[in-house]
């Protein structure tokens, strides 16, 4: 294609792009080879998987708090440390992110940055420019209901701009989100969707040693889908995934 032809194709595609969101057009992608994965960490949920999360692409997970939805999250941030000088983020805009219970999971906590916007707004454009350093194996952003305060259009314009930088990162991106808060938006943009449900406790006498719950793989654009699978969370002196 001559440049003169090329000029004017990519200024129809910028003004289409303004207009309609980054993915409405765009040039194809090359094949891809195999989309490399973090270990969750619970077996069950890694073979539904695949071998775990995906790199390059987003995730949400979403469920209610005692779900095992910021377990799965530290676990997987905790695999992605093993990389030789890895680092992970986790986006704390609840600011109820627990270092103790981090480090339980196994994260190094030397090796994590934990990140505390003003607000849903500034959290989006941190994770931006995260996601442009190209330096982090895994990132979470916790939460979406923060998100719901934020405009809807904006929201939805930076979802889209984040699938697009972390298709093109070494990074992992986690939603964290609850159900009463998903967002149509992030659904449309996740390569998977994980709903998380507590079952129940495990204890032994008074003193509780973990609980089970299910994990049902709602969304997969990189394999199967409709998935349920168990897991267990064990407290053992460290958190264990089972």
């Amino acid at each position: 294609m001559s440049s003169n032809r090329q000029r004017k194709l990519d200024a129809v595609v910028a003004r289409l792009q303004d207009r309609y969101g980054p993915r409405a057009i765009r040039k194809a992608a090359p094949p891809q080879t195999r989309v490399p994965r973090l270990a969750t960490t619970f077996p069950a949920l890694d073979a539904a998987l695949d071998g775990g999360l995906p790199v390059g692409r987003i995730t949400e997970v979403c469920g209610q708090a005692t779900s095992g939805k910021a377990t799965l999250a530290a676990k997987t941030l905790a695999s992605a440390q093993q990389q030789a000088e890895a680092i992970a983020a986790w986006l704390d805009l609840p600011r109820a992110c627990d270092g103790e219970y981090l480090h339980l999971c196994g994260l190094d906590l030397a090796r994590l940055l934990v990140v505390q916007p003003g607000d849903a707004t500034d959290g989006l454009a941190i994770t931006r420019y995260l996601l442009e350093s190209q330096t982090l194996a895994a990132l979470v952003f916790d939460s979406t209901a923060e998100l719901e305060k934020a405009d809807p259009a904006l929201v939805a314009a930076s979802l889209e701009q984040l699938a697009i930088l972390t298709a093109q990162s070494p990074t992992a991106l986690i939603f964290l989100s609850e159900p009463r808060a998903q967002l149509p938006a992030l659904a449309h943009v996740a390569a998977i969707r994980l709903m998380l449900r507590h079952e129940q406790w495990i204890a032994r006498g008074r003193d509780v040693r973990g609980y089970t719950a299910q994990v049902t793989v709602v969304k997969h654009r990189l394999g199967r889908e409709g998935i349920t699978v168990p897991i267990r969370v064990m407290f053992n002196g460290t958190v264990r995934g089972e």
